[in-house]
């Protein structure tokens, strides 16, 4: 009776334990970071749920009749949709938004396309991960959007923007954005530099990063350019953005190839001439005495048997 009533109290741990684990995992909280729309907000009186959709083309979700929408989420976000990035830090509980409160920073990472048409006839915009985007127009008029959205298009790589967020309000106050480009190198006579596809302009290029690409085209080697940006908000400048762009440039040096040694040709024994130390010409004026005396004593013999 025991034993059947300490596995009854297991059986109901573990099952207890299920259900907290279930509930645990159905409530997540993220950071929605970059542009929403849509927005409609719950009322707890009526009560009325609310809905909210993150991005450009994301799908409408539900916000609890009775969510929390920390201050000041709860009066200015109907301000700000469709347009100004802001951050959001939300929980949901099974798929419905529990929680709205700003957060103080977020991060939109992604490819960068051009979107034709988006504001309207000839109004392209470069989109960046469906949640933030650019009008062409802006971009092009300002080089250090340039150097980070334009060249992150033209070559289809990851461009990433963290956004800091004044959380009295909900709007940026400042960003950082980084890119990385890489490729064949070739100098314009404008002083812009191509890398591969992508074209950075001259203003955004320091003398130590044009040093750098001007010895990868000498080297006729492709360079690899990290594109760091800090920027702050500035309706005055142009794309209402102001940048301080950082150019980070590696290349790999062709290897020189080793010459291969030439094999050293074996020489011939000579024979050894060298003359011992202190016997002068000895070697040579023996062998002509000897021959000498020997003819001289033939001669005496030869005259003997002839007397």
């Amino acid at each position: 009776m025991g034993a059947r009533r300490i596995a009854i109290s297991i059986m109901t741990m573990l099952l207890l334990a299920a259900v907290t684990s279930t509930a645990a995992a159905a409530v997540q909280t993220t950071v929605e970071c970059g542009l929403f729309r849509d927005y409609t907000a719950p009322d707890p009186i009526a009560p009325a749920t609310g809905s909210i959709t993150f991005g450009l083309n994301g799908s409408p979700e539900t916000i609890a009749a009775d969510a929390t929408l920390a201050p000041p989420t709860d009066t200015v976000l109907s301000s700000l949709q469709g347009g100004t990035p802001t951050c959001l830090t939300v929980t949901r509980d099974a798929g419905v938004i529990t929680s709205l409160a700003f957060a103080a920073s977020g991060t939109v990472s992604g490819t960068v396309i051009v979107v034709p048409n988006l504001f309207g006839s000839g109004q392209d915009a470069y989109v960046i991960a469906d949640r933030v985007f650019a009008p062409v127009s802006a971009v092009a008029a300002n080089d250090g959007l340039a150097a980070l959205i334009k060249t992150a298009a033209d070559t289809g790589s990851l461009f990433s923007v963290t956004f800091q967020i004044d959380l009295s309000s909900g709007i940026p106050t400042g960003f950082t954005a980084t890119t990385t480009i890489s490729g064949p190198v070739t100098l314009a006579a404008n002083g812009d530099v191509q890398v591969g596809a992508a074209t950075l302009p001259n203003s955004v290029i320091d003398a130590t990063a044009r040093g750098k690409l001007t010895a990868a085209e000498g080297l006729a080697v492709a360079a690899t350019v990290v594109v760091s940006g800090v920027g702050t908000l500035d309706q005055a400048s142009p794309g209402g953005v102001v940048i301080d762009v950082t150019l980070s440039v590696t290349y790999a040096a062709p290897a020189v190839a080793s010459p291969t040694p030439s094999p050293t040709p074996t020489q011939a024994a000579l024979p050894n001439t060298a003359t011992a130390p202190g016997r002068g010409s000895d070697t040579y004026v023996f062998p002509v005495l000897l021959a000498l005396l020997t003819s001289v004593l033939i001669a005496l013999v030869l005259r003997r048997l002839h007397a």
